[in-house]
């Protein structure tokens, strides 16, 4: 099992396949497992697929601190300087779009095309762990509080009815992934203290914009999809794909039509 030692922390790190680098970043506080659903098998066939877990997760140190979307940003570029890679194609889902997006603005030369699934430059609420975070966290537990957020933004409830099975076996994956109570909460602050928002014009690259159009509901005004909307609006040469009948988990669990959206992007 590889590891990258940078300064402080220990990264875990997995490479598939040949052919243009393809790194993955997560969303908050899971590993790498979730792209092994469908993205590792679709892209390693024609590409180098790069997963690795953040520092404070996965099989990564999981030394209890304070995170940050840039420490994350410069792990996941020290570990393409590690693997001599320049000009990857960079997906990233939710917070991993955020670090995706970052990686962009401040190591360009690592970057050849973004592909930032259900992500925002900021995320909306409160600069703290939001209230209703911690209320349902207290009211639920941590895990029950993870399976039932998971669920609610995952997937319509017409989706959730009719594949219970298929989100069960999403959802082992997820809790088995997931970083430990105060490490999560860690990664919950470094999301909501970061906002590049006024540097999405510096990012050059083309970059495809998704997200599914039953994202449009949540604890705040700003969701998922209007982030989305607003990425694509402030990002040069970007394009917005909203795919209908989905919530925030398409890539896991019914991954055709954002799949043919990227295969196209990519080329």
């Amino acid at each position: 099992m590889p590891h990258l030692q940078v300064k402080d922390a220990e990264i875990y790190y997995e490479v598939h396949g040949e052919g243009s680098p393809f790194l993955f970043c997560s969303v908050t506080g899971l590993d790498h497992q979730a792209w092994k659903f469908h993205q590792l098998a679709e892209f390693s066939r024609d590409h180098k697929v790069i997963l690795f877990d953040y520092r404070g997760m996965g099989k990564s140190s999981k030394t209890i601190q304070k995170y940050s979307i840039k420490m994350f940003t410069a792990d996941a570029a020290s570990l393409l300087d590690h693997l001599n890679v320049e000009h990857a194609i960079v997906c990233g889902h939710s917070m991993g779009g955020v670090v995706a997006q970052l990686l962009a603005i401040e190591y360009p030369r690592k970057v050849k095309k973004l592909i930032l699934a259900s992500s925002g430059a900021s995320h909306p609420g409160a600069h703290g762990i939001p209230l209703a975070m911690c209320r349902d966290m207290v009211r639920l537990g941590f895990e029950h509080y993870i399976r039932e957020h998971t669920i609610a933004t995952g997937w319509t409830k017409e989706f959730v009815a009719v594949h219970p099975d298929l989100i069960e076996r999403f959802l082992q994956v997820r809790m088995s992934g997931i970083a430990p109570l105060e490490n999560y909460l860690y990664f919950v602050l470094a999301r909501q203290e970061h906002d590049h928002t006024e540097r999405l014009k510096e990012i050059r690259v083309p970059t495809l914009v998704l997200a599914g159009d039953d994202e449009k509901h949540g604890a705040t005004d700003k969701t998922h999809w209007h982030a989305a909307h607003e990425l694509a609006k402030e990002i040069p040469n970007a394009k917005l794909v909203v795919l209908a009948g989905e919530g925030h988990h398409y890539l896991a669990t019914n991954p055709g039509v954002a799949h043919r959206a990227m295969r196209e992007f990519i080329g």
